[in-house]
């Protein structure tokens, strides 16, 4: 029994090339159907498949070119452990809140990209987007949450309305009218506009799917690619995938400019603070200036004085020249001291700091506009992390440092400011003493005009501080600079016809040879 084991093992170890080969050929008619049949299957997935495209652009983050910038940017790389928080870090940051799902949720609301649009003349399923879509469809009193589909039937101006979906719920309600009419129905109020491809000669049947906004966006994210062109460069690459080219061209358009504005908000957040400061002084000089000027009048009035005395002329120019020094200084002094408070107060420490108010010192002004920068980088950052990632605790220690330095300059300024009073004070004290022998009423319209020129100079120092604020605010250029408009090749990327074909092929030879081997096997161990 075991001789007739071992012969029959050795006889089954004996299958060689030349044999299979014979095999294989008997068995043709196998690879012939197995070939036509993977073939048959490709040739109908890409008869059923729509064709994908892909969209690309290139834009290019700006970085500020003012010296303390560039200082700032050094000292961060240095500190970043091989470029971590510089150029590099700040590009990547700004990549990541340019995807992020509240900007793209954005896109979806203004391109109304949660409806979608399908119709089936033969086979394969179209997508109707734009210049091919006659009608659109808005459904009201619907979540955020729900889903919706119908089929609309367009002939000749005619609409019918039917297969409706709400969920997991099933209408068989119909509804006929017109185009640019509203209908009740149990899924909502369904408005069906006309677009400018609408002629009223369509006849069409229109799958229409409304899916839930969040769905839409999970869907963008997968389509969306976004990266950094060089490891240390400022130029980003975007790139995304439909069947439709004018539907993704319209999506990275709009993603790049819901960037943009939001990028503008947070900027003229810095000055919004500074103006409500401006503003306020404004209308306390313009108080304080009002009441000069009555007095002034009422005292002319009262002891019929002329309008200029022309024996304390000389003195009074001198001192007017001083005065406006000592109102500058003050204003300079007050401004000082308002930033010193805000960066003192702990509920301020996540907020930005006025600006524009201290143009005399540029170096403070470039210290303060840098903390700004910082900070908004670090409020970005916080939103979309935790107090603990490694970046907003680095970002959060130079905004101390920064803070410490921004605190001893300012104080440096107001002690400044105080000797340089003091100075002027004693300078116009000298002055006044020459107006001894000028009668009381002379003396006392010197000092209301004195301090009626204080507030006019404090005035117009407000006024020229919040006219810069305004342009500034309205000059301020876009974060980035579009390098390629989103364009893309007129050939398909997916599916690759060619490419299958010969997949198919191979499966076809593979699947029968594989069989045929088998077979062969089984028949020898049977012998």
């Amino acid at each position: 029994m075991r001789m007739m084991q071992e012969i029959k093992y050795e006889h089954s170890k004996g299958i060689t090339f030349k044999e299979y080969l014979h095999y294989c050929k008997a068995k043709s008619l196998w690879f012939i159907i197995s070939m036509a049949a993977c073939i048959l299957l490709t040739t109908g997935y890409l008869i059923l498949k729509n064709p994908v495209y892909e969209r690309s652009a290139q834009i290019m983050i700006k970085n500020d070119s003012n010296p303390s910038s560039k200082l700032t940017a050094g000292l961060s790389m240095m500190q970043g452990f091989g470029g971590l928080l510089g150029g590099a870090s700040n590009v990547s940051n700004e990549l990541i809140s340019m995807k992020t799902p509240a900007n793209i949720l954005e896109v979806v609301k203004r391109l109304d990209l949660d409806y979608s649009y399908s119709t089936r003349p033969f086979l394969r399923k179209l997508p109707l987007y734009d210049n091919s879509l006659p009608v659109k469809v808005n459904i009201s009193g619907m979540k955020d949450c729900d889903d919706a589909s119908m089929k609309i039937e367009l002939q000749k101006g005619k609409v019918r309305i039917y297969n409706l979906k709400k969920n997991n719920n099933k209408f068989d309600t119909e509804y006929n009218g017109t185009v640019n009419s509203v209908y009740h129905s149990p899924i909502g109020l369904i408005a069906i506009t006309a677009t400018k491809a609408y002629n009223g000669k369509e006849d069409i049947t229109i799958n229409v799917k409304k899916n839930a906004p969040i769905k839409t966006v999970k869907d963008i994210e997968e389509k969306l690619d976004a990266g950094i062109t060089e490891e240390m460069g400022s130029v980003i690459d975007l790139s995304y995938e439909d069947a439709v080219p004018q539907r993704a061209e319209d999506i990275l358009n709009m993603l790049i400019r819901v960037y943009n504005e939001k990028w503008m908000d947070d900027e003229n957040q810095l000055n919004l603070r500074t103006t409500q400061f401006i503003n306020n002084r404004i209308s306390e000089i313009t108080s304080d200036l009002g009441k000069a000027e009555n007095t002034i009048t009422t005292y002319k009035s009262k002891n019929n004085l002329p309008d200029v005395i022309e024996t304390t002329k000389l003195a009074m120019e001198t001192s007017t020249e001083v005065s406006g020094e000592i109102a500058t200084l003050r204003g300079q002094r007050e401004s000082a001291k308002f930033i010193l408070n805000f960066v003192d107060s702990h509920s301020n420490s996540n907020q930005t700091l006025p600006v524009n108010l201290l143009s005399n010192d540029k170096v403070l002004s470039s210290q303060i506009e840098e903390y700004n920068k910082l900070q908004l980088e670090h409020n970005r950052i916080a939103e979309n992390s935790n107090k603990t990632n490694a970046i907003v605790q680095n970002i959060e220690k130079q905004l101390s440092n920064m803070r410490k330095s921004i605190k001893a300059a300012l104080a440096n300024t107001v002690k400044q400011a105080d000797i340089q009073m003091a100075s002027y004070n004693e300078l116009k004290g000298a002055n006044d003493s020459q107006v001894k022998s000028s009668p009381k009423q002379a003396k006392f319209l010197l000092s209301a005009e004195r301090q009626q020129k204080i507030q006019e100079q404090l005035y117009i120092f407000m006024l020229q501080k919040r006219e810069e604020n305004v342009l500034s605010q309205a000059f301020t250029p876009y974060k980035t600079r579009i390098l390629s408009a989103p364009m893309g090749d007129t050939e398909p990327v997916a599916p690759k016809g060619f490419v299958l074909i010969l997949i198919s092929l191979a499966i076809g030879i593979i699947l029968p040879a594989f069989g045929t081997f088998l077979n062969m096997n089984f028949k020898k161990l049977m012998e």
